[in-house]
């Protein structure tokens, strides 16, 4: 699985599965909590999980059928225990820092509007500047810092507390918690509060119930980020006035460059704020009517409540150019219904153990929600309330929307053994699926796996090295239909003035997009071969894991003819393949007295590649074609743009001036303009000249996890590398060829005494029908993503407990956190920002500092 994280408060992580490449329908994996789906794990309180388990291979998939397709992720929370009442609080706090990178001030603006102005002969400070506030400021010295002051430190703490009690026939485990996070910019935080009550009940010897519930309610302010407004304006002029109020345009003479504080001047300019409530309730009986024989059934749901209200006065950031506020406010409400039925047989004869199991379940999401917004509210205090009071002279817009899906599944598994040696286990699920064409929803998965217990065989006693040694082998079938609900109905969109005469009637047509009455399942067949070794009484155990999957009938939008009036039409058209290489590699390193040393050593290598797409066609260019282009041959996120080899340098002039934009009477390249490959040799510089640069697939990727131990000391320290992604590192882009902009100062541009081949030299005057709008700027966003860090450094204390047992705690610990202490990237123009992240403007470098406290009484 691949973890990208994110800097904005209560947002949901990313985690996608790399060896179960789709286009465009989902590849997140499955969550189960507790024996159900559910749509993340995020809201769970990690003090209540017990275990998380990932299934990746075809066969242990196959089970869970079209959801299992991208992974299963399994977390079982925590039971109570029979004995005495033991209560836990979990505590901890944090700090994040983060390391900005400095835009151009004083003198080293100066410097680039300077040079910008060189270039057509303009040598006087007076004319460089766009009016008298800015020359007034470059004489007083006023200057601003942005980006150090819309930055801030962020926070986190947690709060949680758990009883764990029981008896021989009934358990009970209760806990509630308390999370904050504030972000790294000033208004933005987030704050959860859970609740959890897990309880089994022994009825006989042959039957047990239990029920586990949980209620999460979230509240999250957000802001627009002012970070690319803070990375581009100039920082003439001043942030504050004489009363420490900040000023809503730093000049007083320009009052179309607003100030990327607006925002903060009161809660009333901008507020986007959240609620969330979630709950998940779910039951369970379990009979044993006879020996061997098992029967569960469990139910459960999961309902969730959203309501989303967004207001932005008419001088915040986001509405200053129109000068008009607006508001909107959203409620959504989800439920999800899971039904499933297991019957459980085992038998043992001899050496000979059999498992036989079946499986009915039943999946059905409810999803309702309601929208309005409008623009003019008269009163600031209102917000996004009181909606129809906004003004009529504006639009004001409602809007509902309602959608189910469910999905109806019969499973069996057989599992048999010899002695525990030879290993296989069948698998064959029925999946019908509602978001796809009623001829074409239900599908048939099969699997099968095999397995060697080599070790057990009596050839190997005499390999006293050898202390574990597994082959295994498995391959499947697997189904995606994770797509929008109704992909096989057309959209129709009303309309008016369609009239007869003088006589305006309503009328209906087709939206962007029309149904598909034939869409299907996309199917991916995986095989795996896996191999688990351990030597020296297993102080050293490897695995290693090789997969191979092909997934074909992608569900892909289907572009149409103009002449049609719709845009698309989803389609089962296309294909890809992906192969990966897994190690996994854990050692004892040194266990001698109070002191023990292990390390986990991981390594994945993965490809990706689009093998088929519509028509024989070799690219599927889109809207932006230099990010979201699909090209055959290449991973499914790819990079498609000039290939950029440097800079035009001086010994070069005549070479540049040879190659043109576009035609012969295009621009003519100069010393200092950004030098980009003439792919096909025509002398001309067009789009023709567009190829594959990377893709976010990295090269291979690894961790190596050390724990040390001493008497009541611990310390864990997690590093990771990624080699060979490609990042689009947006905020490169803010840099302004024409001088008049702003840019961050890691930037080095070209001069005639800096002969740089990072970035091109500013013109004063550029024109976006030549140089400054020359598309092959757009080379200068996608750079090596390659990178290493430290990414945990964990220091814990444990206090001993009393030898006369009459301590009153079972256990105190204490503990330190550093996150993120080292980044190391490859590429010196993204040193201050997180390769981990994409390399985004909104992720910069960050650090948390953690202190916990764990107490068991």
């Amino acid at each position: 699985m691949t973890i990208r994280g994110n800097k904005s408060p209560g947002e949901r992580t990313n985690v996608t599965n790399p060896n179960r490449p789709t286009i465009f329908a989902s590849n997140r994996p499955l969550y189960i909590l507790d024996g159900f789906q559910v749509e993340g794990i995020d809201a769970v309180n990690p003090n209540d999980i017990e275990s998380i388990e990932i299934l990746k291979d075809a066969s242990s998939t196959a089970i869970y059928g079209a959801q299992g397709a991208n992974g299963v992720v399994i977390v079982t929370t925590k039971k109570g225990s029979a004995g005495r009442v033991k209560i836990n609080y979990d505590a901890f706090y944090g700090v994040n820092t983060f390391d900005f990178p400095k835009a151009r001030t004083g003198e080293d603006y100066l410097r680039l509007r300077r040079e910008a102005a060189r270039t057509i002969n303009i040598t006087d400070d007076a004319a460089i500047f766009d009016g008298p506030g800015e020359l007034a400021a470059v004489q007083d010295g006023r200057f601003v810092d942005w980006l150090d002051l819309v930055a801030n430190n962020g926070s986190q703490q947690s709060h949680n507390i758990s009883v764990n009690a029981g008896s021989e026939k009934t358990t009970v485990f209760a806990s509630a918690g308390y999370f904050r996070e504030e972000g790294m910019l000033r208004g933005n935080d987030f704050n959860r509060y859970n609740l959890r009550l897990n309880i089994d009940q022994k009825l006989a010897s042959w039957a047990k119930v239990g029920a586990n519930s949980q209620v999460v309610y979230s509240r999250t302010n957000n802001r627009r980020s002012p970070i690319g407004q803070a990375t581009q304006i100039s920082p003439f002029g001043e942030a504050y006035d004489e009363n420490g109020i900040v000023r809503q345009f730093p000049l007083p003479d320009d009052e179309t460059t607003i100030s990327p504080l607006a925002d903060e001047r009161n809660d009333l300019v901008a507020r986007d704020n959240s609620l969330n409530t979630n709950i998940v309730a779910n039951a369970y009986v379990e009979i044993t009517p006879v020996k061997g024989l098992t029967f569960t059934s469990r139910i459960g749901t999961n309902l969730g409540f959203g309501r989303s209200g967004v207001f932005n006065d008419m001088t915040s950031l986001t509405q200053n150019n129109t000068r008009i506020s607006v508001a909107s406010q959203s409620t959504s409400n989800t439920q999800y219904i899971n039904w499933d039925n297991i019957l459980n047989y085992n038998k043992i004869i001899g050496d000979h153990n059999i498992t036989l199991t079946g499986i009915t379940s039943y999946i059905q999401r409810d999803g309702e929600s309601l929208f309005a917004s409008g623009q003019g509210q008269v009163l600031a205090s209102q917000l996004y309330y009181n909606l129809s009071a906004t003004s009529t002279a504006v639009t004001r817009s409602i809007g509902s929307t309602f959608d189910r899906f469910n999905n109806m599944a019969y499973a069996v598994r057989a599992n048999y053994s010899y002695k525990g040696k030879y290993l296989l286990t069948l698998s064959g699920r029925r999946d019908a699926a509602s978001r796809l064409s009623p001829d074409n929803r239900v599908d048939f998965f099969p699997s099968a796996a095999i397995a060697w217990n080599v070790f057990d065989e009596s050839f190997m006693k005499n390999i006293k090295q050898i202390s574990n040694l597994k082959l295994r082998a498995s391959y499947g079938a697997s189904g995606n239909a994770n797509i929008s609900p109704y992909s096989t109905q057309s959209l129709l969109v009303p309309g008016v003035n369609m009239g007869f005469g003088d006589v305006p009637v309503n009328y209906y047509r087709f939206g962007g997009r029309i149904g598909n009455a034939n869409l299907g399942w996309e199917r991916t067949t995986a095989f795996d071969l896996g191999l688990d070794v351990g030597v020296f009484n297993n102080r050293i155990n490897a695995t290693i894991d090789w997969y191979d999957a092909t997934t074909s009938d992608v569900l892909l939008p289907r572009s149409l003819a103009f002449s049609t009036g719709v845009e698309d039409v989803y389609e089962n058209i296309g294909e890809t393949k992906s192969k990966a290489l897994e190690i996994s590699l854990n050692s004892q390193n040194i266990v001698k007295g109070d002191f023990k040393w292990s390390s986990t050593l991981t390594f994945t290598r993965s490809r990706e590649r689009v093998s088929k797409l519509i028509d024989g066609r070799d690219m599927i260019a889109n809207s932006a074609p230099e990010r979201n282009s699909l090209l055959l041959g290449r991973p499914i996120t790819s990079f498609y743009t000039y290939d950029k080899l440097g800079i035009w340098q001086a010994d070069e002039a005549a070479q540049a001036a040879a190659l043109r934009v576009n035609s012969a009477t295009g621009y003519a390249f100069q010393p200092g303009d950004i030098k980009v490959r003439d792919v096909n040799g025509d002398g001309f510089i067009t789009s023709a000249d567009m190829i594959y640069v990377g893709s976010t697939v990295p090269d291979w990727f690894g961790g190596l996890q050390n724990n040390f131990s001493y008497k009541g000391f611990d310390l864990g320290v997690f590093l990771m590398v990624r080699y060979g992604q490609t990042i689009d590192a947006d905020f490169l882009g803010r840099y302004n060829p024409s001088g008049t902009g702003n840019g961050p100062e890691i930037i080095d541009y070209w001069t005639p005494e800096n002969p740089t081949n990072d970035f091109p030299r500013p013109r004063r005057n550029a024109t976006i029908s030549g140089y400054a709008g020359y598309t092959g700027y757009q080379a200068l966003n996608f750079v090596d993503g390659t990178f290493f860090k430290i990414k945990n450094v964990t220091l814990g204390y444990t206090l001993p407990k009393s030898k006369s047992g009459n301590s009153v705690y079972d256990r105190i610990r204490v503990y330190a956190t550093a996150n993120n202490l080292l980044t190391v990237s490859k590429s010196h123009l993204i040193r201050d920002y997180d390769p981990e992240a994409g390399g985004s403007e909104n992720s910069p470098l960050s650090r948390s500092f953690v202190f916990g406290l764990n107490v068991g009484f």
